[in-house]
């Protein structure tokens, strides 16, 4: 009994061609098909909290009220009534929290916080740390983001296009079955 040639051992170039084609499918997809999903969120609104113990953080919620959940590149500064500066510096996930992983000397202190992405936003706030024995406030800014500007009326009233985010994840599919299925199941050179 023969074996079909293309049952055989797959050639590491074949594999490698493989791993090439569907990572660049799926980048293609990622690039293409999520930036609409970002947009249909809206802006992003961010709250900056202080324990009035050093601690700050910083939450963040899509404008339609959806939790982020994309990972987030964001940054604080902070800067006290007497001149002293923190940062910038990364702030971490921990939870639903965007967390400073220091703390800030008693003082007032004016903190700025910028995201990078899923989406430009940023956060301007005050925030007070309590002196030894002096009793803490909690202290928290919210943030918006700025508002869009305004399109011009059309002219006749219209329903906006529907979304077809859809299609790029079926034609990523589809192209990484194609490109596999060709790779995979090629017939091999005959050698003479």
């Amino acid at each position: 009994m023969t074996i079909p040639t293309y049952l055989g051992p797959v050639s590491l170039w074949r594999r490698a061609a493989a791993c090439l084609a569907v990572t660049v499918i799926a980048v293609a997809v990622a690039v293409f098909g999520f930036a609409e999903d970002a947009r249909a969120h809206g802006g992003v609104v961010l709250t900056l909290h202080g324990d009035g113990r050093g601690s700050v953080w910083l939450t963040a919620v899509w404008q339609d009220g959806h939790p982020v959940t994309e990972p987030i590149g964001m940054t604080m500064l902070a800067t006290s009534s007497t001149g002293q500066r923190v940062g910038p510096a990364p702030l971490k996930r921990n939870g639903d929290a965007l967390t400073y992983s220091g703390t800030l000397a008693p003082g007032e202190w004016t903190v700025v916080a910028d995201m990078g992405t899923p989406a430009i936003g940023r956060c301007e706030g005050i925030v007070r740390v309590a002196a030894d024995g002096a009793s803490p406030a909690p202290d928290e800014t919210t943030c918006a983001p700025p508002p869009a500007a305004v399109p011009p009326a059309p002219a006749a009233a219209s329903n906006p296009p529907p979304s077809f985010t859809w299609v790029w994840y079926v034609v990523g599919a589809a192209l990484a079955t194609a490109a596999l299925l060709a790779i995979f199941f090629r017939p091999a050179r005959v050698r003479r």
